[in-house]
């Protein structure tokens, strides 16, 4: 049996979009659609405790909700359900290890106004053990390009795998960003000896396309785009995914605190793109 797309769901219009990309991806890969609701039952002394009939009702509710969502988008998916008494982290990293990938909303119910993503969104996809896409604001459903963020380290090869297995799928279209700075010194004044914008430049092009070059002959079908760009990396990728459906970025690390699990390019898109950003794990 083929793997399940997990999609976390709260009942937020933020998850209602996670559902409608995740459809569509399932129905593209041949995955099931598994929808996984989780909740906490207060206790007894919080200030505030909803009853947990009232609990359990509401989360049924939300789950029918984005079952409906699934559905519409992609008639005939298998959809499974599953609600789970637990943290929504702690269920949806359990319910991951068997996944193809998990599928969460930028960020939930939960919050505060001008909040840009949830501590739920952000701790998945730093820990996740299977690629993790957190869908913002912008869900484009259509067949567009896949952008990828290719810095040069072994992290490199998994999000191109990525990116190219996404693009086979819809699209049939890569744009490989590689971003570079000039040195930062000590003085402004200074410039560092020897260097040349052009020549830089050239060798990081021409690091990017030998990075290239076996992934394009396993996919001949796929049109790579090179862009070679002088500009932050979240920058540059932030700006390159505007028309995309997806973007793609490793994480930095599988351990450790959540932010410096998740690493400082990952960690910027997810507060600058529109579009759905996929994080790779670093395993």
């Amino acid at each position: 049996m083929e793997r399940a797309i997990l999609v976390g769901i709260d009942g937020s219009e933020a998850a209602l979009r996670a559902v409608a990309w995740a459809a569509r991806e399932a129905e593209r890969r041949g995955c099931r659609l598994s929808l996984v609701s989780a909740y906490v039952i207060p206790a007894a002394e919080a200030a505030f405790v909803w009853p947990p009939e009232a609990i359990e009702e509401d989360t049924a509710k939300a789950v029918g909700v984005a079952r409906d969502r699934a559905a519409e988008i992609a008639p005939g998916l298998e959809i499974s359900e599953a609600v789970i008494m637990d943290s929504p982290v702690s269920a949806l990293l359990e319910q991951a290890r068997d996944a193809a990938m998990v599928v969460v909303g930028l960020r939930g119910r939960g919050g505060f106004p001008g909040l840009r993503i949830g501590s739920v969104a952000y701790r998945v996809a730093a820990h996740s053990p299977v690629p993790t896409v957190v869908v913002g604001e912008e869900v484009p459903l259509d067949d567009t390009e896949v952008v990828a963020g290719v810095g040069g380290s072994h992290r490199s090869d998994r999000v191109l795998a990525e990116a190219f297995e996404a693009a086979t799928l819809g699209g049939k279209r890569v744009r490989a960003v590689r971003a570079w700075s000039e040195p930062i010194l000590p003085s402004p004044g200074m410039r560092p000896l020897l260097y040349e914008p052009e020549a830089v430049e050239a060798a990081q092009a021409r690091e990017l396309a030998e990075e290239l070059r076996p992934w394009a002959e396993r996919y001949p079908d796929i049109t790579v785009v090179r862009d070679v760009v002088e500009a932050p990396t979240v920058a540059a990728l932030a700006d390159a995914a505007r028309d995309a459906r997806l973007v793609v970025v490793g994480a930095h690390s599988s351990r450790g605190i959540t932010r410096l699990a998740l690493g400082r390019v990952a960690h910027g898109l997810l507060h600058n793109a529109a579009r759905p950003v996929m994080v790779v794990p670093n395993r």
